[in-house]
C-alpha cells in the first residue's frame, strides 16, 4: 500500500514537471504530436505543424508580439459587417464592407497582426528604398531607428506626410506654427497654409534665401553661390553675367534655366539669341547662334574659333570654317549667311529679283532666277563645289565622261589634253555659249568675223549670222564641198549622155 502511494506521488510529480515544462516553453518551441493537444494546451488557437512536430498559430493568426505563448488573430482577416466588429479589436480599424472584412484607417498599415500609424510605428526596412514611399510618397525609412518619417520638405498632419509649404495647415495664431518646421517660413493669414517669409522661397520643399536677397559688401558675402557677385551699387548679391536667380540661386541661362515653352520671352528676356526647348524646358541658343562664355553670339562672324581645329566651326554650322586672320566663323567658299546660317550661294540663297546684284555680289558669275528666287549660274557658267565658273576653257572636265561638259553645255567637250571644256566641232563660243557658228553665230559685215571660225563662212548681211561663202555647203555644221564643181560635174554628164544619145540616133 506504502509503495501504492509513493508510485502515485512520484506519476503526479511528473505530471507536474510536465506540465511546468509545457507552460514554460514558447508557443512555437513546444514539441507536439500529430494531435496537436500539447499545442491547444498552451493556447486554443494554437495548432501542431505536422512537419516540423513544432506548435505554430493557426491560418490568420500570429503569435502574439507581447505574449510568446499566445495567437492572436492577424486584424484584416477578421470578418466584419460593421465597424464595431472591428474596433473592438483594434481602435483604428474599419469594416470595409465590400471585402467583409476588418481593414486599417486611412495613414494606418497592418503589422504584428494590428493596425500601425505608418509615421512613427510601421517598422521599415532601411534597405528598400520604397519601404516607405510605396505606403506614403512623401515618407522615407530612417535608418537610425528603422521607422518611416516624413521626407524633407514634409511634415505629418492627420498621420499622412504633407509638403510643409503650401501643403500644412498652420495655426495663424501660432507664430511658430510654420517655423518649428522650416525655420524661413511663416504661416499665411489668408490660406491657412506655410509660406517661405519675404526673401526666401522654396527650393525642393525647403525654404531657402534668394541669393540676390542678400546683402553685402564684399564678394565674400555672396560666396553661398559661386555664380554671385556684390554689386556695390545695390549692396545686394548679384548674378554673374551668363546667369540668372530661379529658385533661390543663380544657375546658368544656357541649358540650366528652366523656361517655359509657352512663353516667346521665357529664354529670349534674359538672352535676345536664346529660345526655349520645348523638349528640356531649357533655354538653348536659337538657329545659327551658339554659347560662348555662356551668352549666345551669331556662329558666323560672332563665335571666337580654333583655327587649329578644322572642326571649329563646322561642328557648329556645316558650311563654315575658321578664319585664321579672325579667328570667327565664316561661310566656307561657295556659303553664305542667311538668317545667320550659311547656305549655298547655288540654289540656295534666296536672292531678290529686283536686285540684279543680288547674287553677283556673293559669286561674281551668278544670277537671281525670278522663279525660283534662288542664284543660279549665269549663262555660260556652271557650279564647281558650289562656285560658279565659265564652262568654255574655264571648267576642269574629265575626259573619260562623255557628259563632264555637255551636261553643262549641250554643244562643248572634254579636251583631253587640257581637261578643259571647248565647243565641239562646228560650234564656237559667244556670251561663253556654245551656239553653232553657221546659223547660230552673231557676225558683223567684216568676213574675217566668220572666216575665223570656218574659213569657207562668211557673214550673212541679212541675218548677222554666218553662212557657207558662195559654192560650199554645210556637212554636219563645217562648211564643205564646192557647190561650182559638183554643178560642173553634173552637167558634164548631161552633155556626154546628150552626145552619146545623137551618136546612137545616127547609127
Amino acid at each position: 500500500m506504502e509503495v501504492t502511494v509513493l508510485n502515485l506521488a512520484l506519476l503526479i510529480c511528473f505530471l507536474l514537471l510536465g506540465l511546468q515544462d509545457v507552460s514554460d516553453a514558447a508557443l512555437v518551441d513546444t514539441v507536439c504530436t500529430s494531435g496537436g493537444g500539447e499545442c491547444v494546451a498552451v493556447h486554443a488557437d494554437a495548432v501542431c505543424d505536422p512537419v516540423n512536430l513544432k506548435c505554430e498559430c493557426k491560418t490568420d493568426y500570429i503569435v502574439d508580439p507581447g505574449n510568446a505563448d499566445a495567437c492572436v488573430q492577424v486584424i484584416t482577416t477578421i470578418a466584419c459587417t460593421t465597424d464595431g466588429d472591428c474596433t473592438t479589436t483594434d481602435a483604428n480599424s474599419i469594416c470595409d464592407t465590400t471585402a467583409g472584412k476588418c481593414a486599417c484607417k486611412s495613414s494606418y498599415i497592418e503589422q504584428n497582426a494590428g493596425c500601425v500609424t505608418i509615421i512613427d510605428e510601421f517598422t521599415c526596412d532601411s534597405s528598400d528604398a520604397t519601404s516607405c514611399s510605396s505606403l506614403d510618397a512623401k515618407s522615407e525609412c530612417d535608418a537610425t531607428t528603422n521607422k518611416c518619417q516624413c521626407s524633407s520638405g514634409n511634415t505629418a498632419e492627420n498621420g499622412v506626410c504633407v509638403a510643409i509649404i503650401n501643403g500644412f495647415t498652420c495655426d495663424s495664431s501660432d507664430p511658430t506654427s510654420c517655423s518649428n518646421l522650416d525655420a524661413k517660413s511663416e504661416c499665411d493669414t489668408m490660406s491657412v497654409k506655410c509660406k517661405c517669409s519675404t526673401d526666401n522661397t522654396a527650393v525642393d520643399g525647403v525654404c531657402q534665401t534668394i541669393i540676390t536677397s542678400v546683402a553685402c559688401t564684399t564678394d565674400g558675402d555672396c560666396s553661398s553661390d559661386a555664380n554671385s557677385f556684390c554689386d556695390t551699387t545695390a549692396g545686394k548679391c548679384a548674378c554673374n553675367s551668363a546667369y540668372t536667380v530661379q529658385g533661390a540661386s543663380c544657375v546658368a541661362i544656357i541649358n540650366e534655366f528652366t523656361c517655359d515653352s509657352s512663353d516667346a520671352t521665357s529664354c529670349s528676356s534674359l538672352d535676345a539669341k536664346s529660345e526655349c526647348y520645348a523638349t528640356t524646358t531649357k533655354c538653348k541658343c536659337s538657329s545659327g547662334n551658339t554659347a560662348e562664355n555662356g551668352v549666345c553670339v551669331v556662329i558666323i562672324s560672332g563665335f571666337t574659333c580654333d583655327s587649329s581645329d578644322a572642326t571649329s566651326c563646322s561642328s557648329l554650322d556645316a558650311k563654315s570654317e575658321c578664319d585664321a586672320t579672325t579667328t570667327k566663323c565664316k561661310c566656307s567658299a561657295g556659303n553664305t549667311a542667311e538668317n545667320d546660317v550659311c547656305v549655298a550661294i547655288i540654289n540656295g540663297f534666296t536672292c531678290d529679283s529686283s536686285d540684279p546684284t543680288s547674287c553677283s555680289n556673293l559669286d561674281a558669275k551668278s544670277e537671281c532666277d525670278a522663279t525660283t528666287t534662288k542664284c543660279k549660274c549665269s549663262s555660260g557658267n556652271g557650279a564647281v563645289n558650289g562656285v560658279c565658273q565659265t564652262i568654255i576653257n574655264g571648267f576642269t572636265c574629265d575626259s573619260s565622261d562623255a557628259t563632264s561638259c555637255s551636261s553643262l553645255d549641250a554643244k562643248s567637250e572634254c579636251d583631253a589634253t587640257t581637261t578643259k571644256c571647248k565647243c565641239s566641232a562646228g560650234n564656237t563660243a559667244e556670251n561663253g555659249v556654245c551656239v553653232a557658228i553657221l546659223g547660230g553665230y552673231t557676225c558683223d559685215s567684216h568676213h574675217k568675223s566668220c572666216t575665223a571660225l570656218d574659213a569657207k563662212s562668211e557673214c550673212d548681211t541679212t541675218t548677222s549670222n554666218c553662212k557657207c561663202s558662195s559654192g560650199y555647203t554645210a556637212v554636219n555644221g563645217v562648211c564643205g564641198t564646192e557647190k561650182s564643181s559638183a554643178e560642173s560635174v553634173r552637167i558634164s554628164w548631161i552633155f556626154v549622155t546628150a552626145v552619146m544619145f545623137v551618136v546612137c540616133c545616127m547609127v
